[in-house]
């Protein structure tokens, strides 16, 4: 088992009570995070920018098991905002008190990061972002020095973080600074057409492997997906099954290693452009050469609206064991009239 997840599940079973506790393991576990992976690397060079953050309505109705935690709708005079494509939560330590640092990727290749600030009583809910500004890290190819354009997933990995990218299609993981080094390549992604769409979602597993899902790369009648432990040149083959209409955008597993949490997405009309959910998988179904059946959650449409594009997905533990935390966030592509959103949502599967 990986330390990350080996100390999620320690952690998680020794704190009660409170959601409090979720603050203190994501600064245990970031902290470990942060120091192995960044260890000795040299100082990137780092900007920052206002921002606004305007809570969200509630929504009227939400399925069984599904409970609204707040959300935010982020708006900044800076250019840069938006584009957010992949999403992680708690893997660094915050420097807000009460805060849990969020770390976002961009279309654009920048990393953005920020504190996110909940309310836990009377029950939990996301009110805003500290303080007030996102901090920019560009992120940069090892191997040629120019940006890392086109990221559109995060995840972490061996205690780094792990990265797909479309138009040139490859996983990649941050090493000293914010460079980005290459994985070997999915052999059904190597000379895939840039206007293809390629890994769109990226989750450790709890064994410690990767899993990567295309939004477009089709087999089987439906879309393949990789799993790569960094032992082989190549990633081991399986399939995700869709309905030739939505398709994975982003994913992450719980805390306790028992689920894959994937949001969808499809192109509806020019009226109502986009409708997104969230999709469930059993971990143990995960292997290689299975068939992966996923499972509705919610339809998140009467949430975040016709023209929310959900790309990323980021699950938290709670101090109850059996509810999760999941926060989603929006790619408004730089289109400064779509909304870039988080939304906050407890689950007991």
């Amino acid at each position: 088992m990986p330390l990350l997840r080996a100390l999620i599940l320690a952690f998680g079973k020794a704190v009660k009570g409170s959601f409090g506790g979720l603050f203190l393991l994501c600064r245990l576990v970031g902290g470990l995070l942060w120091g192995l992976a960044f260890a000795a690397a040299p100082a990137a060079a780092q900007d920052t920018f206002a921002i606004a953050a305007t809570p969200l309505p509630k929504p009227y109705e939400l399925p069984d098991g599904v409970t609204w935690a707040g959300g935010l709708a982020l708006t900044s005079a800076d250019p840069r905002l938006g584009g957010i494509s992949g999403m992680g939560v708690g893997l660094v330590p915050a420097e807000t008190e009460g805060g849990v640092r969020m770390l976002a990727v961009t279309d654009s290749g920048s990393l953005l990061s920020g504190d996110l600030l909940f309310e836990t009583e009377p029950s939990i809910m996301l009110t805003g972002l500290q303080p007030r500004t996102l901090r920019v890290e560009q992120l940069t190819d090892a191997r040629t020095g120019l940006r890392a354009r086109q990221a559109e997933s995060l995840a972490t990995w061996q205690q780094r973080l792990a990265f797909g990218f479309e138009a040139n299609h490859r996983v990649g993981v941050m090493h000293r600074g914010t460079k980005i080094s290459n994985l070997p390549v999915p052999v059904a992604l190597r000379g895939l057409s840039a206007k293809k769409q390629g890994v769109e979602a990226l989750a450790t597993l709890p064994d410690g492997s990767l899993l990567a899902i295309s939004e477009g790369v089709e087999r089987e009648g439906g879309l393949r997906a990789w799993i790569y432990d960094g032992q082989d040149d190549d990633w081991r083959i399986l399939v995700y099954e869709w309905d030739q209409s939505f398709a994975p955008t982003g994913a992450d597993v719980t805390p306790d290693g028992r689920f894959l949490v994937v949001s969808e997405r499809k192109f509806v009309s020019m009226r109502e452009p986009l409708s997104n959910r969230l999709m469930v998988v059993p971990v143990e179904d995960i292997t290689a050469n299975s068939r992966l059946t996923p499972r509705k959650i919610i339809d998140l449409d009467p949430i975040l609206g016709a023209v929310a594009n959900v790309e990323s997905v980021a699950i938290l533990p709670t101090a109850d064991p059996a509810e999760f935390l999941i926060l989603v966030a929006t790619d408004n592509n730089y289109i400064t009239m779509l909304p870039t959103m988080i939304a906050a949502l407890l689950w007991r599967p």
